[in-house]
């Protein structure tokens, strides 16, 4: 075993050589991975949906990257065909890689109904740092250089930079540096100031990465002496153009009007205060189950309103011993039921608007932490028990809100992905519910104790009347929270 035996090689085990170049591409894969994958948990993505996709969108890449190469040097290749595969040499270009690795996303992403846009945003800034390291593993090779410098241009840098830019008997300039910087400059650009300050349309970090890489490697390339050449004209240069348009004309929303990129929204509503007002109902429940279990224990109306939002095995463990809870919860069931018919009242104008939005052709279901049987009991009542065909009580959420399980797998049964996403709720449990998988969530209420301590969670926004809904689900936009990254 030799460790470093040269400037390209790490470590040398026999026949078996582990270079630089390897290890630094496959070193900012890794962290690009990482931090589209903190994304993607935000998101409400199981950590699967990366893990399958990054290796080979990573091989693929490679061989995008290797062939672009080696076509426009192939007057070369043609006379040294042994050396197509021998990458550890050199020989990568990223706009190869680029374009077979969109490829392979816009197909991987579609199978797994995800948004390609989402995606786009959340993987593409990655990239810029995986591009940063890259470039340095042009620099072990000594590859992706400029012009001939003085030896005093190397002055102000490290001396093992000053060493290994002595290529061909001169100092060259080194371009692959300013290129690196370049895109950790535009990585910090998009990922704390753009998409906080400019972000307006899904996709925009991936088109701002267009624009940025773009225009970075026309600079870059205009000052390389090794450039892929066509007759006289820089091939990364005609197509670093070619992607500063594309960038432009995205995040112009042009692009989207063009290929009608805008999604209608699946709508997911809370039950209780949402779509029917069960206030006094579960007022008067509770009264009764404490009148039966604990009457010495007289709640406070901001104990009664309490009850809503949390699991009842959450609400009853405030008051009682925990083997208390399951004959608590029974019996808040069975007088619930009971009560039903004489104290619940539908929501205003919730007949109308759910009646419209389904005429509409929306994806609606029923997400609540009430259970199933009372749900939709409830819903025939209010009359809506015809405009669901997904209930999902709290014995069949995988998680009581505030967890977003429940969400997401109303989306699979409704056989869509949950990247556009409108969760319809009344309290600050919901909107924390919507928020957990960064839905688009809409507070809606007619209780101002509840209006308050929902304004706290900051839904993406507030209507007034249900029939807002209706003209808020036509607007042309990305139905997630674009403030959770």
């Amino acid at each position: 075993m030799e460790l470093f035996p040269n400037s390209r090689v790490i470590l040398s085990l026999g026949g078996l050589h582990i270079t630089w170049y390897a290890v630094l591409i496959l070193t900012g894969v890794v962290i690009a991975y990482l931090l589209a994958q903190k994304s993607m948990k935000k998101w409400g993505y199981s950590s699967s949906v990366l893990e399958d996709y990054v290796i080979p969108m990573m091989v693929l890449s490679i061989l995008g990257a290797r062939l672009y190469y080696v076509i426009f040097e192939w007057e070369f290749y043609a006379a040294h065909p042994d050396q197509i595969i021998a990458i550890w040499n050199g020989g990568l270009a990223i706009y190869g890689g680029l374009i077979v690795g969109v490829l392979y996303s816009i197909w991987y992403f579609r199978k797994n109904r995800i948004s390609v846009l989402r995606m786009f945003d959340c993987i593409m800034p990655g990239v810029m740092v995986a591009q940063a390291f890259g470039r340095w593993g042009n620099f072990m090779n000594q590859e992706a250089f400029g012009k001939i410098v003085s030896e005093s241009y190397y002055d102000v840098f490290p001396a093992f930079i000053k060493d290994q830019m002595w290529i061909q008997g001169a100092y060259r300039e080194p371009t692959f540096l300013y290129e690196s910087v370049g895109n950790l400059l535009g990585f910090a650009f998009i990922t704390l100031i753009f998409r906080k300050k400019f972000y307006r349309h899904r996709g925009d970090c991936g088109f701002m990465y267009c624009v940025w890489y773009g225009l970075l490697r026309f600079f870059v390339e205009g000052l390389r002496t090794d450039s892929l050449m066509i007759g006289s004209l820089r091939v990364s240069q005609l197509v670093s153009l070619a992607l500063v348009l594309v960038g432009v004309l995205g995040l112009s929303g042009l692009l989207h009007k063009w290929f009608h990129w805008y999604q209608k929204p699946v709508l997911l509503f809370d039950l209780d205060g949402t779509l029917q007002d069960s206030r006094e109902l579960v007022f008067e429940t509770v009264r009764q189950v404490f009148a039966k279990m604990k009457p010495e224990k007289q709640l406070s109306q901001d104990e009664l309103y309490a009850f809503f939002g949390p699991t009842l095995e959450v609400s009853f463990g405030k008051y009682f011993a925990q083997e208390q809870i399951p004959e608590a919860i029974e019996l808040y069931q069975k007088i619930n039921f009971d009560l039903h018919d004489s104290l619940l009242k539908p929501i205003p104008h919730a007949f109308e608007t759910i009646s419209a939005l389904k005429e509409e052709g929306y994806l609606m279901a029923i997400v609540s932490n009430k259970r199933t049987p009372a749900a939709l009991h409830g819903l025939q009542i209010v009359h809506l028990d015809a405009y669901f065909d997904i209930v999902l009580g709290a014995e069949k959420l995988p998680e009581p809100k505030p967890s977003a399980s429940g969400l997401i797998e109303a989306c699979n049964l409704l056989n869509t992905g949950h990247d556009d996403v409108i969760y319809i709720g009344d309290n600050a449990t919901d909107i924390r519910c919507a928020k957990n998988m960064a839905a688009f969530s809409v507070g809606f209420t007619e209780d101002p104790r509840q209006k308050e301590a929902m304004e706290k969670e900051h839904p993406c926004r507030v209507i007034q009347d249900l029939r807002e809904l209706l003209e808020l689900c036509k607007e042309e936009r990305a139905w997630s929270d674009n403030t959770i990254w």
